[in-house]
């Protein structure tokens, strides 16, 4: 397991030196000294998604700050970045924020969702200690909420600009229970999108501020997992936490919203931290 780290590692070495250049699967694979087909199944298993995924969001963080923290045009950063024009800059990033680069350039910051560290020895390592992480069972009384409502695709890039919006508007908010965000996950019977709910627990719904619903979840069973690190692999979990802890688990999943549960664990200015994902289960008796 060491050596196969260390063969890792002088990748993830060569993709912070070589950042915009090529950084193929095959060139990826040379540095590893393996075969692309062994590097790319080593990879996956290992990091949770896949090399080229890795290199655009790690192109992606780069390309957030320069864009949300610099002053160089546009134009600039498109070329320096391997861009052959500023429109097909403009589209791409777009895309992938979910906001085009001179709106995000005026928040003159950095969203956390879109700072994606790079990989280290350490992460890995962890990751797989939480390969077969056991949730905890835990009922939680109906949770009344209010909040701002999208729809999306799952792991929609636009979801970190619909919290940006609700943090805005918080004190519009009566009767809130607590000081925890809440990111509620409704399913959509068509499978190809969810309507997802920024929002915050609240003793009572009365009055509900302008573009916001309300909304109620009953009582009910949950299994708790934890995301712990940057949210900007919170993605990442989710996909483990469904594609694998889930099924392993034998729990019953129930057709019933699912959440996230955001309190002091987590910094929402730099994105660290821990957040609860509590997913609906039958009833354990």
């Amino acid at each position: 397991m060491d050596e196969t780290l260390a063969r890792i590692e002088r990748a993830l070495d060569y993709v912070e030196s070589q950042l915009f250049g090529d950084l193929s699967l095959a060139a990826l694979a040379a540095r590893a000294g393996w075969s692309p087909w062994h590097f790319h199944r080593l990879f996956v298993a290992l990091a949770g998604l896949t090399p080229a995924e890795y290199v655009r969001r790690r192109r992606f963080t780069e390309i957030c700050r320069r864009v949300g923290s610099g002053d160089e045009p546009l134009v600039a950063v498109a070329l320096d970045c391997g861009f052959e024009s500023q429109a097909s800059f403009t589209r791409a990033f777009t895309r992938q924020i979910g906001v085009a680069p001179g709106r995000y350039r005026k928040e003159r910051s950095i969203a956390p969702a879109h700072a994606f560290p790079r990989l280290d020895v350490a992460t890995l390592l962890a990751r797989l200690e939480r390969k077969h992480m056991e949730p905890r069972i835990e009922r939680k009384d109906a949770i009344h909420a209010v909040g701002l409502a999208g729809r999306f695709a799952p792991f929609d890039p636009r979801i970190p600009e619909l919290w940006s919006r609700f943090v805005t508007r918080l004190e519009e908010i009566d009767h809130r229970r607590g000081a925890h965000t809440l990111g509620i996950c409704i399913d959509d019977p068509s499978g190809d999108a969810i309507t997802y709910v920024a929002a915050v627990e609240v003793d009572r719904i009365d009055a509900v501020p302008v573009g916001m619903i309300a909304l109620t979840l009953p009582a009910r069973c949950y299994a708790v997992w934890t995301h712990r690190g940057p949210i900007a692999r919170f993605g990442d979990t989710m996909k483990q936490v469904f594609g694998r802890w889930l099924p392993d688990s034998k729990l019953e999943h129930a057709a019933a919203p699912d959440f996230e549960y955001y309190d002091e664990r987590f910094d929402p200015v730099g994105g660290g931290g821990e957040v609860d994902i509590y997913v609906p289960i039958e009833s354990q008796g």
